[in-house]
């Protein structure tokens, strides 16, 4: 056995996920798991034998009731509080804690110490974006439990073991993917605690299954040598000490958190340092335009880095100066660019940035992989203001973060001429679609690109003339042409509405031969690595290093070896190194879903990708939830399988496993409406209702299901069917008093009217939504209102002349 000194000294908190016993809640009162048994046996008549709690907890529910059951936990864990270690524990910054106590000791004390600790006590309470300490009750949390009308229930029955097999699968694949890069302290009470023993053996079982260095350790109060022998046959280390003893001996190695610095004081001094909450999720445009370029990784299709720009490999697009002009007013918010996917949206926003960099702006960039911090940023905003300096912020495919960018624009639409303004990229039809802030609306340059101009190909032919790097990796078959036979070849490559990427449009070769081709090129295992990437990138999935050795179960030695033969094609960016996340990439999206359309093309093999992609969901991975509602929404995910059924059953899988989630719930609901199943669509809304609350946009879809079932029920007389529509009617002007700045409202109730119209010529319901549309147009910006107005409009007309 270890001293605690030397386990001390092995342990890097930020590396170490803690792994809490019922032990580590004794000295502060709470129970062992024996005592607890005897608790609850007192308090029956007779008295049941025994001192296995959840062989008695079963007998007490059986004997009286759960929610007696529920109280009595409640009342013998309510008052305790927090004592020596556990008032230590929030001094470091550990990269997560997995406990298996119901009390609210840990809560208390990270509360004490006044350091946030985000806390997931069931499936209902994963999310994307924890920040900082996260700690996981495995066996829930005494706050909630069905006996008292909540969701979840406690582990405490031998029933409620088989009822939580789904979040302790996810728990577990959580801690797994933990151990890859760290290691882990179990700390209990004693050796001879059976319930200990199953904790720590499944906690080597995990780390051996993993097959990294990671180490296992295990803390126990109680020394007992004999029984430490069989222990540290399952590869741990076993410790004999107090968690007070340990956590002391830790802080003569590692600063305490109560003793650091305030980083963030510092900043205030210089308007150029971020908050700590935003270095690792902000690219500095600055930094960035001083790293080494990449021509071919440009020329198959990436895009143009801030190096590449500084260095000259882009061309300026034809309404760049208008875009520059722009920004000159003050007041203006943002600049945005829009259009589909490979028009090059996100090279000329990174141009913009360089060209503001030049006139002595501050610029960063987003990393989208992280939730945009509006609180942070405005925070941000203030200190440029008290320094007098200007920045702008790029958030690529904006559409992803836009609620908190509707909320940032309306904060700094609160000033007259805030120091930091926004440059934002998005899909056309998605910026179309989705609701943005009407300050945003008011207050934003919007830019629609298409295809390359006259002048554009101009500047291409001449960037292939003028640049060597670029010169290099063009074919010699266009290098023999003249230089008006090259722009007359790039014209008639660029008629389409996107180019890709430069090898591309200066080839002669289809897009997609290309990509196949180089495909083709790779040895057997990269290749499968590669069509993994895309297909999940394609759905709109976040790929990165973890996901891909679950999915192919590869190696993590050859991993890397893998990664090098992948190189220019597949591209790792850092997302977590503390955590050992690392994101993966192809250059384009579009080139993400060639690959993917192609190397997955059976049916069956999708299914089993998007199959083993839900049921291997890690949520305490925040992009991993984005993973989950990509599946959901995206054309290439759950959408691509031609089976209506096999659409369903994986939605219902999703929903199960993630059902914190509205995407995946709203999705559901949508299917079964499409599919004028009213059964189904009252169940999924009803599972909705019950795991999400009110929701505006499943309250949409509940008025959707009234007018669908006013339409096709039969056995309904004419006037039943007038009566629902009057109801659906009723529904909808309520959702557009609540909403009146959304104007998928004022679309739901134009519909209701139309299907009034046509069921019985009655007008009276469209006018309305017509004329509610004709109000909000005076009031938000959106040209969209119009349009829809204008269609509906043309509707009623047409209902008239006929």
């Amino acid at each position: 056995m270890d001293s605690v000194r030397a386990l001390a000294a092995r342990i890097n908190p930020a590396q170490t996920v803690l792994l809490l016993g019922a032990g580590a809640s004794v000295p502060s009162g709470a129970p062992t798991g024996a005592e607890f048994a005897a608790y609850l046996a007192r308090r029956l008549s007779p008295q049941p034998q025994g001192s296995d709690l959840s062989e008695i907890a079963t007998i007490f529910e059986h004997r009286t009731s759960r929610r007696e059951l529920v109280e009595a936990i409640q009342e013998r864990l309510r008052n305790l509080e927090p004592t020596g270690g556990l008032l230590l524990l929030p001094e470091f910054e550990w990269r997560s804690i997995y406990s298996t106590n119901y009390d609210l000791l840990l809560e208390k004390a990270y509360r004490k110490s006044d350091r946030s600790l985000a806390v997931v006590r069931s499936n209902y309470d994963w999310q994307k974006g924890l920040g900082g300490t996260v700690l996981y009750k495995i066996h829930g949390c005494m706050t909630q439990d069905i006996g008292l009308g909540n969701k979840h229930r406690m582990v405490i029955t031998d029933r409620d073991y088989d009822q939580v097999k789904d979040y302790h699968q996810l728990l577990f694949t959580s801690l797994a993917a933990e151990m890859l890069t760290c290691d882990t302290l179990v700390i209990g009470q004693s050796l001879a605690d059976a319930h200990l023993k199953e904790l720590a053996k499944k906690a080597a079982t995990l780390n051996q299954s993993a097959g990294t260095p990671g180490r296992v350790y295990l803390l126990v109060y109680e020394s007992d040598p004999d029984r430490a022998v069989l222990f540290e046959q399952y590869g741990i280390d076993v410790t004999s000490g107090s968690l007070e003893t340990l956590l002391h001996a830790i802080s003569e190695v590692h600063v305490p958190a109560s003793k650091k610095s305030e980083e963030d004081e510092a900043a205030d001094r210089d308007a150029r340092e971020l908050p700590l909450a935003l270095r690792a999720c902000t690219v500095d445009c600055s930094h960035s335009a001083g790293l080494r370029p990449d021509a071919r990784t440009l020329f198959n299709g990436g895009a143009a880095s801030y190096g590449d720009i500084a260095t000259g490999f882009t061309i300026e697009r034809a309404i760049e100066n208008r875009l520059l002009d722009s920004q000159q007013n003050a007041r203006m918010l943002a600049t945005v660019l829009t259009g589909s996917a490979g028009v090059g949206k996100t090279t000329l926003a990174r141009r913009l940035m360089s060209n503001r960099l030049r006139q002595d702006f501050i610029c960063w960039e987003h990393v989208n992989t992280f939730q945009l911090n509006v609180e942070a940023w405005m925070k941000v905003e203030e200190r440029l203001r008290a320094s007098q300096r200007q920045a702008f912020l790029l958030v690529d495919d904006a559409t992803e973060q836009l609620v908190a960018i509707n909320r940032l624009a309306d904060a700094l639409g609160k000033l007259e001429r805030p120091h930091l303004r926004l440059v934002l990229t998005a899909n056309s039809a998605q910026w179309q679609s989705r609701r943005k802030s009407p300050v945003l609306l008011q207050r934003s340059h919007v830019e629609t690109m298409s295809s390359l101009t006259p002048l554009d190909i101009d500047r291409f032919v001449n960037l292939v003339e003028q640049q060597q790097p670029i010169r290099e990796l063009v074919e010699e078959s266009f290098l023999a042409f003249t230089h008006a036979q090259r722009i007359r070849h790039l014209r008639d490559r660029c008629n389409a509405d996107m180019y890709v990427c430069l090898k591309n449009i200066f080839g002669f070769e289809e897009l997609d031969d290309i990509l196949l081709a180089e495909y083709k090129d790779l040895p057997e295992d990269p290749q499968d690595i590669y069509r993994y990437v895309c297909a999940i990138q394609a759905m709109g999935g976040k790929v990165h290093r973890q996901l891909i050795v679950r999915l192919l179960g590869i190696d993590a030695g050859q991993l890397m070896a893998h990664l090098k033969q992948l190189e220019g094609i597949v591209q790792e960016h850092d997302i977590s190194v503390s955590r050992g996340i690392y994101g993966w990439s192809t250059r384009h999206d579009v080139i993400a879903t060639v690959i993917a359309t192609y190397k997955f093309g059976d049916p069956d093999e999708q299914g089993e990708l998007l199959e083993n992609l839900i049921h291997g969901l890690n949520p305490s991975v925040w992009i991993e939830m984005e993973t989950a509602n990509a599946l959901a929404t995206s054309e290439m995910g759950i959408d691509r399988l031609p089976s209506h059924e096999e659409q369903i059953r994986l939605l219902t899988e999703l929903v199960r496993v993630v059902p914190s989630e509205r995407t995946p719930h709203r999705r559901l609901i949508r299917k079964y409406l499409n599919a004028e199943d009213t059964i189904g669509a009252k169940q999924a809304i009803e599972a909705s209702l019950r795991d999400l609350g009110q929701d505006d946009i499943v309250d949409r879809y509940r008025v959707r299901l009234i007018v669908l079932r006013a339409e096709k029920s039969t056995g309904l007389m004419l006037g039943d069917r007038v009566s629902l529509l009057f109801e659906a009617r009723s529904q909808a002007s309520k959702l557009l008093l609540r909403r009146p700045d959304d104007r998928h409202n004022y679309r739901l109730l134009c519909e209701v009217g139309l299907s009034l119209m046509r069921l019985n010529g009655n007008t009276m319901v469209l006018s309305e939504g017509i004329d509610a549309f004709r109000k909000a147009e005076s009031e938000i910006p959106d040209p969209e209102f119009t349009n829809d107005r204008k269609h509906y409009e043309q509707l009623l007309r047409t209902a008239g002349l006929g």
